[in-house]
């Protein structure tokens, strides 16, 4: 049995710039003529009139509990292996109060806007405004939102296998099934509070304070606000939630964000295993797998929220088989082919839909996607050149039917207008292939106390041929996620009580968004990140350890379709963590 409470709190700050927004009355950005600048198709500055500003705050408080259940029991009574297996488990997610719950507090000034961006995206674009943002006379308050919100998931599980040791080529035959059912409840509310044009200083004098950061990226160069007003949560949250608005019933959005999924599967499989004396092994088989799956929410037809539920089956056959050959003592060969299923997850299956408070956007399910199966194939050579290291170098390719992927669109909400909504969609089919090669080695040949030492490398490129639309725009030859090339370096050193690691893991860039008809694609640059850590071993059964993240600082950039167009600069700092581990 396990039981687990992880509670996790965040605070965000932010300073919102809409250029392009006209959804508040009154208000219109306008271009200033012949203000702009033109890098090929790029505007990459200008000044525009009347833009919305928008300082913002988001607080929540996250709990997470996980209860789990499991029984496990084996026999092994003369040439056979038998075992069987149970699992419960139920997680809740969910905040403790309306006031731990996604609070986004903010207020809002309009005034004209000068950007130039034209320095690249891994520099802070130049925003600036007559406006002060640090005073609070400039500013009115801007809606006010709660979105509290509960998961429940339960997930049964159980297992049952029978394995028959055998003589000759067949040396065992093996067989078995589970049964897994899973269901999530989600529930979201959206409380929405509209002050109208009331000055932020009607919450004068402590509803509101500067940034809480005097170095606010000081290390990243570029002209924008590095401190602005953010507002105090709970005196906005005391001031405008009130029982009135706590107690109010649910709207069409309420019911369009909560759904329920349940999904059974239920499979079994049979494999061969064979041997052709000890350098040859491998095993043969294949698996069947049965799935219903009920995904239920509200839809909006017209103006009426109406109930609806969308159950799909699902049968496949999915063969596999592996291979092992001894080539010499110290040279292995390895061959591998099967089918593969990859369901979508429960909330990319909800007929669900969020629309965002700020601008027109949402994001949502979809209950018509359907599971993505491949064909893979891999091979590998492996040399085994001394005890304590080898190198290994590996062909793989991965032929996929029905992919899922991002898809952005347009949809009509009642009472929103039109928005473009972020959901997924089975891309069609897709190729992935590459080649991978490791190196790993404890240096043993060097004299005690440093044969401890080792070095561990690897490095990998991937190739994708697909070719699927996002609205108007077509994709060609990219995955979201995956790069080109990556590659790993680890120093380590094991030696009696002591223990360290110093890794550098590099990626390349990769799509992140497909964008739409009337958005560009996304990009993640290449990015790189120096780790470690280090552990000593104090007894046998206490340990201490001291680990260090990102120590080199490292900023990651993403930017749209083009260098030009800059999109975000993340930097989470170097983080320090240190630990003791004892057991009794």
């Amino acid at each position: 049995m396990l039981g687990t409470r992880l509670d996790v709190a965040y605070d965000e700050f932010g300073l919102d710039i809409y250029p392009d927004d006209t959804s508040v009355a009154g208000h219109r950005p306008t271009l200033v003529p012949g203000s702009f600048k033109l890098d090929g198709n790029t505007v990459v500055a200008a000044t525009i009139n009347d833009v919305r500003f928008m300082a913002s705050r988001e607080y929540s408080l996250n709990r997470h509990d996980l209860l789990s259940v499991g029984l496990k029991q084996s026999w092994k009574p003369e040439g056979w292996d038998v075992s069987a297996n149970i699992n419960w488990s139920y997680a809740h997610s969910f905040h403790p109060s309306y006031a731990e719950g996604t609070v986004r507090s903010r207020a809002m000034f309009f005034a004209p806007l000068t950007y130039d961006a034209s320095g690249g995206y891994k520099v802070i674009p130049t925003f600036t405004t007559p406006v002060d943002p640090t005073n609070a006379a400039n500013y009115v308050l801007y809606p006010f939102n709660i979105a509290p919100k509960n998961s429940k998931d339960w997930d049964w599980y159980a297992r049952f296998d029978v394995g028959h040791d055998m003589d000759g080529f067949l040396s065992k035959i093996a067989a078995g099934g589970e049964y897994h059912w899973r269901k999530r409840d989600y529930w979201r509310r959206d409380f929405t509070v509209n002050p109208g044009q009331v000055p932020l200083t009607s919450f004068a004098p402590n509803g509101f304070e500067q940034i809480p950061f005097d170095d606010f990226l000081s290390a990243v160069p570029g002209n924008a606000p590095r401190s602005w007003l953010v507002p105090i949560t709970s005196v906005f949250y005391d001031k405008l939630f009130t029982d009135a608005v706590a107690n109010a019933p649910l709207s069409a959005g309420d019911l369009r964000a909560s759904y329920v999924v349940t999904e059974k599967t239920v499979s079994g499989y049979v494999r061969a295993d064979y041997a052709l004396g000890t350098s040859i092994t491998g095993n043969i088989g294949v698996r069947y797998v049965h799935t219903d799956q009920v995904a239920s929410g509200t839809l909006t037809i017209g103006t009426a929220p109406t109930p609806a539920s969308f159950p799909k089956t699902f049968n496949n056959w999915l063969p596999s088989f592996n291979l092992r050959a001894e080539l010499s003592p110290t040279l292995v060969a390895r061959l591998a082919a099967s089918r593969v299923l990859t369901r979508p997850n429960v909330t990319q299956s909800a007929p669900q839909i969020s629309v965002s408070t700020d601008a027109p956007t949402g994001s949502g399910g979809n209950p018509e996607l359907v599971p993505f199966l491949a064909t893979q194939f891999d091979g590998s050579l492996e040399w085994y050149f001394n005890r304590k290291g080898s190198l290994t170098a590996a062909l793989f390719y991965k032929a996929m039917d029905n992919y899922i992927t991002a898809q952005n669109i347009n949809v009509e909400i009642p009472g929103r207008g039109t928005i473009l909504l972020s959901t997924q969609v089975n891309g069609g089919d897709a190729k992935v292939y590459g080649a991978e090669a490791a190196y790993n080695q404890v240096f043993t040949f060097l004299p005690k106390p440093f044969d401890g030492l080792g070095l561990q490398a690897s490095y990998t490129h991937t190739s994708v041929q697909a070719n699927y639309t996002a609205g108007a725009r077509t994709i060609e030859d990219q995955l979201i996620g995956l790069s080109k090339n990556s590659f790993n370096l680890v120093g380590f050193y094991d030696y009696g009580p002591v223990s360290a690691r110093l890794s550098y893991t590099w990626r390349d860039k990769y799509l992140s968004g497909t964008g739409s008809t009337t958005q560009t694609p996304s990009y993640v640059d290449a990015f790189g990140s120096l780790d470690g850590n280090l552990s000593f071993r104090v007894t046998d059964k206490t340990t201490v350890s001291l680990e260090a993240i990102n120590i080199a600082g490292a900023r990651q950039y993403s930017y749209n379709d083009d260098p030009l167009r800059y999109g975000e600069i993340h930097y989470w700092g170097r983080t320090i963590l240190f630990g003791v581990r004892t057991e009794f």
